[in-house]
Order: C-alpha cells, then structure tokens, then sequence
C-alpha cells in the first residue's frame, strides 16, 4: 500500500503524522512524506546563481525536515520515501499522487502559511475535490470509532469494500448513517414536480424512509463482514447538520463519506454536502472516491 503523507511542519501536519504512525497498515506498506516549496516572486530580482543558491538551500533544509518526520514511521516498520516538490501544494500534492499511484492522501486540516506554505484549508479542499484517490484530512492522532454516511450511491458504496481492502480500521466500531429528506414545502413541491402531480406524498415520504434505512443497514452489514462491526441508524433533515450532528453523539473521531451521491433532489452526500461536512467537521474525515 502507498500512503502519500503531506507535511509542512505545521501542527496540524505533525498530527497528520502521528495519525498514520498510529494506523495499523497492511505489511509493507510505503509511506511517501511530501512537502511542497514556491519561488516567491521577489526572489527572482538579482543573479540567476542566487536564485539557485536559494532554491538549493531551501530544497535540501526541507529534505531534512522529512528525513527527521520519518524516524518516528520507520520504528513502526513502515518503509519510507522523500518527496520535495516545487510548486503550488495542491497541484504539486495531485500530481506526485498520480506519479506514485497511491492509495490514500494524508494531510493536516491547515497549514502554517509562509514559503513552504501548504495545507491551508483552501488546500485540502482542493487536493479533496481533484486528487485521485481518496483523502483522509486529519484533526486527531487516532482513531477509535467511525461514523459513515451512505445513500446508495457509487461511491457511497465503494467505502465498505475500501476498507475492507486495507484493513486498517478492522475491530473499530461503526455508525452507518443515513439521511432522508425532511417534510417541507420544497420537498413537496419537487416530488409534486418529479411525481408529475402525484398527489401521494404520504407513500412517497415513506419509500424514501424504507429505501434510506435500507441504505444504512446495507452498509452496515457492508461494515461488519470486513471487520468493522457497525450499526445503521435513519436520520432527517439536512445532510451535512445531520451527519456532523450524529458524529457529536456518537463520539466519532473519524467521519468517512462518499465524494458525491446520486446527484438528484434525492442526493445525499453530494460534493457540496461532503464538503461542508469536510469544513466543519470537529473531527477527522475521510473522503472515498471511485475511479
């Protein structure tokens, strides 16, 4: 398995950091330490051998920067690689993603800001929205039980199988979490729309209620047969409140969802819903993509 893990030296990186010495990771796991640096445009005034005097500088202080980040990975058997990158974070971040072909990027919530500024929150939300593989933006140092939010959709149902296959999360407990639509005028109104003046409301609310909660035990199960013995529970109302709502009362320390959902009136867990969760979440969460 390849980790990309982003550092910066910012607080939330070393607790990145410590989140994936922490993580029980298959037998010969790799785990790529990366930082990313920008020639800030005053920097180019003056000698072409200045210019690269400083670049040189920078490039080696960071180099050791990551050697020292991964003594403490390689004491618990993990091999580890260096990566220095010149670029903006985000892209630089996508790109070596790419190149290494890895499994899952890890990254602190923000960064520290200055020359070798990256994980700012614009940042992980950009590496989220675009990276190729799933994200896990860290906000503590372990986990110990998971909250995850289905709705059916592809990639909603590509996170059972996920983690299945690496295996880290095996023996945690779970929450599945589903989320159907309140009763509202605007929800009367659009299934008075889709249902082309249907009248029958009462039978609607209640297939999307039985197809919701068919939603979550199916995860559920999903769950417990890799390992992770889980519970489905049926909420209403707003997917994001409700989602951050239950991992509050379920003392989750790590929120997983889908990148996108159905993409209809019906969608849970469209990208503007796990982006918010991603925002405003008080603990860590890990975004599942499909290919």
């Amino acid at each position: 398995m390849d980790v990309l893990l982003a550092l910066d030296g910012s607080e939330p990186s070393l607790v990145a950091q410590g989140l994936v010495a922490d993580l029980a990771w298959p037998p010969g796991t790799t785990v790529h330490l990366a930082t990313a640096y920008e020639i800030p445009g005053d920097w180019a005034t003056g000698t072409m051998d200045w210019l690269d005097d400083a670049e040189a500088a920078t490039h080696r202080q960071l180099r050791e920067v990551l050697q020292t980040s991964g003594d403490p990975l390689m004491k618990r058997g993990l091999q580890v690689e260096n990566h220095v990158i010149r670029g903006r974070a985000p892209h630089a971040l996508i790109d070596l993603a790419s190149d290494i072909e890895a499994d899952i990027i890890v990254m602190g919530s923000r960064g520290r800001g200055g020359l070798s500024s990256m994980l700012l929150g614009s940042v992980a939300v950009e590496v989220t929205s675009e990276a190729p593989c799933p994200v896990l933006v860290s906000r503590g140092s372990s986990v110990s039980r998971l909250l995850v939010a289905t709705d059916g959709s592809a990639s909603a149902n590509a996170i059972a199988e996920r983690l299945g296959e690496w295996g880290i999360f095996r023996g945690l407990t779970a929450d599945a979490v589903a989320v159907s639509i309140p009763d509202s005028p605007a929800f009367e109104s659009i299934v008075n729309l889709y249902t082309l003046g249907d009248k029958r409301l009462a039978r609607k609310r209640q297939e999307l209620g039985e197809r919701y909660q068919a939603d979550a035990e199916e995860m559920a199960e999903r769950l417990s047969a890799v390992g992770i013995p889980s519970e489905a529970h049926l909420r209403a109302g707003d997917p994001a409140r409700q989602i951050l709502a239950a991992a509050r009362e379920h003392a989750s320390d790590l929120i997983v969802t889908g990148s996108r959902g159905l993409g209809t009136f019906e969608g849970l867990l469209l990208g503007s819903v796990a982006r918010k969760v991603l925002t405003h979440a008080d603990c860590s969460v890990l975004i599942v993509r499909t290919a």
